[in-house]
């Protein structure tokens, strides 16, 4: 009787939950009391692109901050905007900020070298890996986004006593060089819901690890571990990157007869890393678009700069893609996320090209209207939420 019980509140359950999900699904509305900085036909086209599937999508115009567009997806709940309330990991696009810090720090340079053998192994852990050539040196390393390198790298980085004598220091100036290209808090967009993420310091370490080294919190070099981000942020660092160490606050309202955007947007942000550092990382950048990660949004009209990602997840991994277009001069900053949506590389990253391609030709070429409609076919499972019914409770 009890397990008959137990299967009738279960189905019931269920077909609530299902009925709540088919009713709230949908796109992320934008405001609409003032006029936006989004381009209408990227908008569009970043909603056909997400049909399907749960997640977002974020364009900015590095040279002013201003949002080309911003869609949110949602199989739950279409009242939440993920783009900028939704913490995730990054996974590998987490990589170039890693460069660009580590660079300016002295801990790595452009020569720096680590074996990968599909991964490594250090104290009885294991960090895997995809197959490549070995060793790879950091340009390398961004192009074909080796776990091992970055992860050794990172290690390397906070065991060294001559560098830091004191790993609380070298954590702690690791963390405001990330907060200084805006990740780790927010970000103060024009938009109710931002969430900050999580850039840990020392003292979340100390509290979380309990006697923590470079070994133990590694995977913060992948973008793994605490590390958590908003996809605005990491189109925002996309921007960072492109600007070669600054950036605007982005925002999605601009100003009317009305009303007069608030000057705090407008203020030029300086990021810490050194110029340097960042033209070797867009260099890592290319290096993944013409034989890495990212072939698939090489555009013979322009230079694409990108970043893949596959966020670990307890369902189906998550797909990441943050770049930017063009080389010199860029025009565009953009971040994918899709849950559960898998490799970085064979989902995000062709749709973040597409979305460079409306903005920067003006329209799309036959050929890629063509994969629009395929990926706006392409429907991605979201991993269920289970609710537990505890019999004791009835």
């Amino acid at each position: 009787m009890r397990q008959l019980i137990y299967n009738l509140l279960l189905v019931i359950s269920l077909v609530l939950i299902n009925t709540f999900s088919i009713q709230a699904q949908g796109v992320y509305q934008l405001p609409t009391d003032r006029p936006l900085t989004v381009d209408a036909k990227l908008q569009n086209l970043a909603e056909r692109l997400l049909n399907g599937k749960q997640g977002s999508i974020v364009a900015i115009d590095p040279s002013t901050g201003e949002i080309l567009c911003m869609v949110s997806h949602n199989k739950v709940d279409a009242s939440v905007n993920r783009a900028i309330s939704m913490e995730y990991s990054p996974g590998s696009t987490f990589k170039v900020a890693q460069a660009a810090t580590l660079l300016t720090f002295g801990a790595i340079t452009p020569e720096t070298q680590y074996p990968c053998h599909k991964g490594f192994w250090t104290n009885g852990i294991h960090i895997g890996c995809h197959e490549h050539h070995s060793p790879l040196d950091l340009v390398q390393a961004i192009g074909q986004s080796c776990n091992a390198w970055w992860c050794q790298a990172f290690r390397d980085f906070v065991d060294d006593r001559a560098l830091y004598p004191v790993k609380a220091t070298a954590i702690n100036d690791w963390h405001s060089f990330m907060a200084s290209m805006g990740l780790g808090h927010s970000l103060g967009i024009d938009l109710p819901g931002e969430v900050g993420g999580l850039i840990p310091d020392a003292a979340y370490l100390d509290f979380t690890h309990h006697g923590w080294n470079g070994t133990t919190i590694m995977w913060l070099g992948m973008g793994q571990g605490e590390v958590r981000t908003t996809p605005l942020q990491l189109c925002n660092l996309a921007a960072v990157i492109a600007n070669r160490g600054y950036w605007y606050t982005p925002h999605i309202h601009k100003n009317s007869s009305t009303q007069v955007v608030d000057s705090v947007l407008t203020v030029r942000h300086q990021s810490r890393p050194s110029k340097e550092s960042f033209e070797i990382v867009i260099e890592g950048m290319r290096a993944a678009v013409i034989n890495g990660t990212c072939t698939a949004i090489r555009n013979p009209h322009y230079k694409v700069c990108g970043k893949t990602g596959t966020a670990q997840n307890e369902g189906h991994d998550h797909s990441v893609f943050m770049g930017f277009a063009p080389e010199k001069h860029p025009r565009i900053a953009v971040s994918v996320y899709v849950e559960n949506g898998g490799w970085g590389a064979d989902l995000a990253c062709p749709l973040g090209g597409l979305v460079m391609e409306q903005y920067i030709m003006g329209k799309l070429s036959p050929a890629s209207e063509e994969k629009v409609k395929k990926w706006e076919r392409k429907n991605v499972k979201i991993k269920a939420v289970e609710i537990p019914i505890m019999l004791d409770d009835l």
